[in-house]
């Protein structure tokens, strides 16, 4: 009751009731679109509709299935750390990356790790720019075969400092390949990229595993193939030093032979 007589006394008061209608502003009737998602908003909604939903998982290939080839079996199902082995790909953008495998086993560290900063940096295809993250995709397989030249197994240490007063800790490598063998290789690889802002980018999309088995059957995967070692060619002075040795070490091998047979036929003498 008090609110209708407030709103009256609010009313301005008029002689003569008017006829016409109120007159409504043209713009407010038509309709406002939504306004637009902001740049970057829009650029992440975009990447994450088209690359960043995951697939539906494949149903093995069965001989009542049409289309399958017979005697085809499914991937292994992958048995370790899946939440491990598929955190940050939300931030990956996906679209037009390569998926590419590399096997460690029977793979010295630092070649490997050579070749697969070059596949993260993108330096392999002709649209390579330093400020630009064009890298593929890097599953590296079998890091617990990975082979060590000279002594480096025993004699190559990993250093780091907790933070506190004294606290210097360090781990031989033979200990860290018993512990986790994956941080062997992560480690090579990262400290041959750029210390920059795209490195955290590039270090998403390095996929290490200690064993042959992963979970990305679904994706194109293409087999990464070591270039071939280049071996130069020996100098003149090294090759005439190399000669030497093995003509002094058949020397003295003929020697040893004919003291062995000269003293076999001394003892046959005597009995």
């Amino acid at each position: 009751m008090w609110r209708s007589r407030a709103r009256a006394l609010l009313l301005p008061r008029s002689s003569a009731p008017s006829s016409a209608p109120p007159q409504q502003n043209p713009l407010r009737s038509l309709a406002r679109a939504p306004p637009p998602p902001p740049r970057l908003l829009s650029r992440f909604l975009s990447s994450s509709s088209s690359s960043q939903k995951a697939p539906p998982a494949a149903s093995p290939p069965s001989s009542s299935s049409p289309g399958a080839a017979p005697g085809s079996a499914a991937p292994p199902a992958y048995t370790g750390n899946l939440k491990k082995a598929l955190a940050g790909l939300r931030r990956i953008d996906l679209e037009g990356l390569r998926w590419r495998v590399f096997d460690a086993k029977g793979q010295v560290l630092g070649r490997l790790a050579s070749q697969i900063a070059v596949v993260l940096q993108g330096k392999d295809k002709p649209t390579y720019a330093p400020h630009v993250e064009a890298g593929d995709m890097c599953i590296v397989l079998n890091a617990k075969d990975i082979c060590v030249t000279g002594r480096k197994m025993t004699d190559k240490i990993y250093y780091w400092h907790t933070g506190y007063i004294g606290h210097l800790k360090e781990r031989k490598l033979k200990d860290q390949m018993a512990k986790d063998p994956t941080e062997v290789i992560r480690k090579a690889v990262m400290r041959m990229l750029p210390r920059n802002k795209l490195r955290d980018d590039r270090d998403r999309k390095l996929r290490i595993f200690a064993e042959g088995e992963h979970p990305f059957h679904d994706r194109p995967l293409e087999p990464f193939v070591m270039p071939p070692r280049q071996v130069r060619e020996m100098r003149p002075r090294a090759r005439r030093a190399m000669i030497r040795a093995q003509k002094k070490d058949q020397d003295r091998e003929a020697k040893k032979a004919e003291g062995e047979a000269a003293k076999n036929g001394k003892a046959a003498v005597a009995a």
